[in-house]
C-alpha cells in the first residue's frame, strides 16, 4: 500500500512540541476557574426562575426531611449526606473498579459504620468521600444538587462540584 503524497512527515520532537503547546493552551484556558465559579454555576442551576426548582432533570433522592444529620443514605448509586452546612451527594461507585460501596467500617459493611467500604478490594472512604484506605487513590466525586418540582432533593450526576460544596434547599 502506497502512502499518500499529501501526508507531512514530522519528527518526534516536533510532534511532542506541538502537542505540548496545545495541551498547555487547554490547561491555561480550563484552569482559570475557581471554586467560587463552581458555586456560582451551582446557584444558577438551583434557582433559575427564583422558585428553587432544578432547570434540568436531576435524580430524585427524596425529601430533605427524611435525612438525619451526619447519616449517609445510599440510594440510586449515590451517597447523600446532610451535615451542618447542608446537603451533598457523591457517587457510590468505588473509584478503584466501580463496585458500589456500603456503609461500614474500614473492614466490613455494618449499618452503623463510620466509613464507606468497598467489598471488592477493601477500599474505604470517609463520609465526605476521601480515601481512608486503598487500593482506591481517588476520592468519590461530588455532584451538584437542586430542588425538584415535587420538593424533593435532586442530584445532577452530570455536574461535578467541589467536595466542600453544600446545598441548602
Amino acid at each position: 500500500m502506497k502512502r499518500s503524497d499529501e501526508l507531512v512527515v514530522i519528527s518526534r520532537r516536533t510532534f511532542v512540541a506541538l502537542t505540548g503547546a496545545g495541551g498547555l493552551g487547554l490547561v491555561v484556558a480550563c484552569g482559570s476557574g475557581s471554586s467560587s465559579d463552581v458555586d456560582a454555576a451551582q446557584a444558577s442551576i438551583d434557582a433559575p426562575s427564583g422558585s428553587g426548582a432544578c432547570s434540568v432533570t436531576g435524580v430524585d433522592v427524596g425529601a430533605p426531611s427524611t435525612y438525619t444529620m451526619g447519616v449517609p443514605v445510599l440510594t440510586k448509586r449515590l451517597v447523600v449526606v446532610q451535615d451542618a452546612s447542608g446537603f451533598y451527594a457523591m457517587s457510590a461507585a468505588c473509584t478503584h473498579q466501580g463496585q458500589l460501596v456500603c456503609i461500614g467500617t474500614t473492614t466490613s459493611c455494618i449499618s452503623t459504620g463510620t466509613d464507606l467500604y468497598c467489598t471488592r478490594h477493601g477500599a474505604a472512604f470517609s463520609f465526605t468521600g476521601l480515601v481512608v484506605r486503598g487500593p482506591a487513590n481517588t476520592p468519590l466525586p461530588h455532584y451538584a444538587m437542586c430542588t425538584l418540582a415535587n420538593g424533593n432533593l435532586g442530584v445532577l450526576t452530570t455536574m461535578t462540584v467541589s467536595s466542600t460544596t453544600r446545598y441548602q434547599p
